[in-house]
C-alpha cells in the first residue's frame, strides 16, 4: 500500500515538472517587417529594440520562452506580405506577429490574421480604419494620419494662419491626409489656395514650386512619406527661395524625420510639424530610453519614432503574456489584456483603445532648430491624448 506521504511526493514532483514545462514552453513571434529596400530602417529599428527590450526585460515572458522569426517584406508590396504571412503562420506555427509594415501590407494579411486568431502588433502602417475594422486581432502602436494632422490644422487655425495650399504625395496616406487637413482647417473658419498632388515616385518639384508660389498663401502644409521624397521636396522648397519668404512649412513628423534630418541639412531649419515623438521629449522615462539606446546602439541610426512604438509593442506583449502566465496561450485573451491598456511610454502617456485596438496618444508640435549643433524636432505645443480617428 502506498503511503500518504508518498502520495504528497508525487503530487509535488506532477506540478513541479509541470511547471517546469510551462516554463520551458517556447512561445514564437513572427517579425513581418521591411529589411531591404528603402524602408530597410524599420526591420533594423525592430531587432534593435527588441535586443535593447530584452536586455532589460529578459527573453521569457509569462514563463515562456520568446522566439522571434523574421521575414523581409520587401516594402509596400501586399502579394509578399500575404505569401510571407502564411509561411510563418502555417509553416513556422508562429502564434504572434510583430507587422506587417505599410498599409496594403496589412490589408493584404488581415483576413489570415484572423482566420488563425493570431495578434499582430502593427508597428509601421498609418491609414485610419485599418485596424478594429479589418481584424479582431490587430492592434497598432504606431499613429494614424488624422492623428497628427487634425492637431497641426488645429494649431495653423488658432495662430494666425489663413490660408494655406496643400501638398502631398499621391497615394493613400497622402489623400487621407489631404482629405483631413482641408476639413478641419476649413471648419476652423481658414482657406485652402491650393492642393497639390505629386507622384511617388520620381517627381519633377520644381514645378511645383511654382505653383506653391502662385497660391500666395500663408503657410504650405506637407504630407510626404519619410525619406528621399521628403527630402527632395524640402530641397526643392529652400532652393527655390520659398524657406525664407514669408510662407510657412507645416507638415507631419515624416518630413521632418530624425532618420532624414542630417541629409536635410538647413533645408529643414524651422519646419513646423505634428508628431507623436521626439528624442528631445522632456520625461524621466525618455531621458532614460534615449541614453540605454545610445549606449547599445550608438548615434547612427538617429533615435526616431520607430523606436518607442516598437518598445510599447515589446511592453504590451510581455504584460499580455505575463497576464497568461501558467496557462496555455490564448489569442483571445491576449487580446482582451491589450486592449484598454494604459501606461507611459517614452513618448509621453499612451493607451489603447478597448473597442478598436488603436492607439490614444499625445501629438506635439515641434520646430527644427540646432540643439548643441545637432538639428532636432523640438517640442514647444502638445494636444494630449489624441484618438487615432
Amino acid at each position: 500500500m502506498r503511503r500518504p506521504w508518498t502520495r504528497v511526493a508525487g503530487l509535488l514532483l506532477a506540478g513541479a515538472l509541470a511547471a517546469a514545462a510551462q516554463a520551458q514552453e517556447t512561445l514564437r513571434i513572427g517579425v513581418l517587417m521591411s529589411y531591404s529596400g528603402v524602408s530597410a530602417l524599420a526591420g533594423q529599428s525592430t531587432d534593435n529594440i527588441i535586443k535593447l527590450y530584452q536586455a532589460r526585460h529578459g527573453s521569457e515572458a509569462g514563463g515562456r520562452k520568446l522566439e522571434f522569426v523574421r521575414r523581409d517584406s520587401t516594402g509596400p508590396n501586399p502579394e509578399v506580405a500575404r505569401r510571407l504571412a502564411q509561411e510563418l503562420i502555417v509553416r513556422e506555427k508562429v502564434q504572434i506577429l510583430i507587422g506587417p509594415d505599410f498599409t496594403p501590407n496589412v490589408l493584404a494579411v488581415a483576413p489570415l490574421v484572423t482566420e488563425a486568431r493570431v495578434p499582430a502588433l502593427i508597428t509601421g502602417a498609418a491609414t485610419q480604419g485599418i485596424v478594429g475594422e479589418k481584424s479582431p486581432y490587430y492592434l497598432r502602436t504606431f499613429f494614424s494620419v488624422p492623428q497628427v494632422v487634425r492637431p497641426m490644422a488645429q494649431w495653423a487655425a488658432k495662430n494666425g494662419i489663413k490660408k494655406v495650399a496643400v501638398m502631398v504625395a499621391d497615394y493613400g496616406p497622402g489623400q487621407d491626409a489631404e482629405a483631413t487637413f482641408s476639413k478641419t482647417f476649413t471648419d476652423a473658419g481658414g482657406s485652402i489656395a491650393a492642393t497639390i498632388k505629386v507622384p511617388v515616385r520620381n517627381p519633377e518639384f520644381s514645378g511645383y514650386m511654382q505653383r506653391l508660389k502662385d497660391a500666395n498663401a500663408d503657410a504650405v502644409f506637407v504630407f510626404m512619406p519619410i525619406g528621399e521624397l521628403s527630402l527632395q521636396f524640402l530641397k526643392a522648397y529652400a532652393d527655390a527661395g520659398l524657406k525664407d519668404g514669408r510662407m510657412k512649412l507645416l507638415g507631419t513628423s515624416d518630413v521632418t524625420d530624425e532618420t532624414t534630418l542630417d541629409a536635410a541639412g538647413d533645408a529643414a531649419l524651422g519646419a513646423i510639424t505634428a508628431g507623436n515623438y521626439s528624442p528631445l521629449h522632456d520625461s524621466a522615462l525618455n531621458r532614460q530610453f534615449a541614453a540605454a539606446y545610445d549606449k547599445a546602439v550608438g548615434k547612427t541610426p538617429r533615435l526616431s519614432l520607430y523606436h518607442p512604438v516598437m518598445w510599447d509593442a515589446m511592453h504590451i506583449l510581455y504584460s499580455a503574456l505575463e497576464a497568461q502566465r501558467g496557462a496555455k496561450f490564448d489569442p483571445d485573451k491576449f487580446m482582451a489584456h491589450a486592449r484598454g491598456m494604459a501606461f507611459e511610454s517614452p513618448r509621453g502617456p499612451v493607451s489603447i483603445d478597448k473597442a478598436t485596438g488603436d492607439i490614444v496618444q499625445n501629438t506635439y508640435i515641434r520646430r527644427v532648430e540646432r540643439v548643441n549643433g545637432v538639428l532636432q524636432n523640438v517640442e514647444f505645443d502638445v494636444v494630449p491624448n489624441v484618438p487615432a480617428r
